[in-house]
């Protein structure tokens, strides 16, 4: 049967597909899918498995969770390697395709990820990661987010519990055929106050970007201090210490 011969919505439709599906054979044959292709933090895991994640030894007391193939549409809340969280599509306008990426098709996609449990201060490695606590330190995180995209670029702007930063591109190429566009790696870093859990929000500038993987790291800044005392616990010092002052006197008396 001819292409005529169908209605012309099926035609429609049938075109779109194919288009698609030029697109994703095209950029397959461009990079491997679900593998970082620049080094970043001075870390250069793919991320093709769990025996090579981007972060390959995680810091004491951090969190981390890293999707490299999301068959989950519009939730994933099942990283593919270490830790927990859940990332989320939330204009309902994309798709998930066979090769693991988020597309969107109708618009611009918009994205966010919740790294859930960051709370408990526990250590692991990228196998077994831990989750962010504030035991023993000021609550001075370093905070990091990672996303691998092809076609229409993201947003310059991701925001981390509704704080803004602007991303570094650490890999750039470009891509011809099908819808065209570029192949690029983010890497957005806030300096954060406080404990989690940490919620990011980024998204693309335009419909037709695939997203193909993406990766979250909270660490303890190299800088955090001890944690202060409070008041309270200022006030049971002084105390404490004038009542040891009043005995060393009525003993040299």
């Amino acid at each position: 049967m001819h292409l005529s011969s169908f209605p012309t919505s099926v035609r429609l439709r049938r075109t779109a597909l194919l288009g698609l599906s030029a697109l994703f054979l095209h950029t397959g044959a461009q990079a491997v899918a679900g593998q970082w292709d620049s080094a970043a933090l001075g870390q250069s895991g793919s991320g093709a498995s769990s025996a090579t994640p981007w972060i390959s030894n995680l810091a004491s007391g951090s969190a981390y969770a890293e999707w490299n193939v999301i068959l989950g549409y519009p939730v994933d809340n099942t990283p593919d390697i270490a830790g927990s969280g859940t990332l989320s599509e939330l204009t309902g306008g994309g798709f998930a395709t066979s090769s693991g990426n988020i597309y969107g098709l109708g618009g611009p996609t918009s994205f966010q990820v919740d790294l859930s449990g960051a709370n408990s201060g526990t250590a692991g490695t990228a196998g077994t990661a831990g989750t962010a606590g504030t035991s023993g330190t000021s609550g001075s995180w370093d905070v990091y987010l990672r996303v691998a995209t092809q076609g229409s670029v993201a947003l310059d702007a991701a925001t981390l519990n509704g704080v803004s930063a602007t991303r570094e591109v650490t890999h750039n190429g470009v891509l011809t055929g099908g819808f065209g566009g570029a192949e690029q790696e983010s890497l957005w870093k806030w300096t954060f106050s406080g404990s989690g859990p940490w919620v990011f929000n980024f998204g693309a500038s335009a419909a037709h970007m695939s997203l193909d993987q993406v990766a979250v790291y909270a660490v303890p800044s190299a800088g955090a201090t001890p944690a202060v005392p409070e008041p309270e616990t200022w006030a049971l010092m002084a105390a404490g210490l004038g009542a040891i002052a009043v005995l060393r006197r009525r003993r040299s008396a």
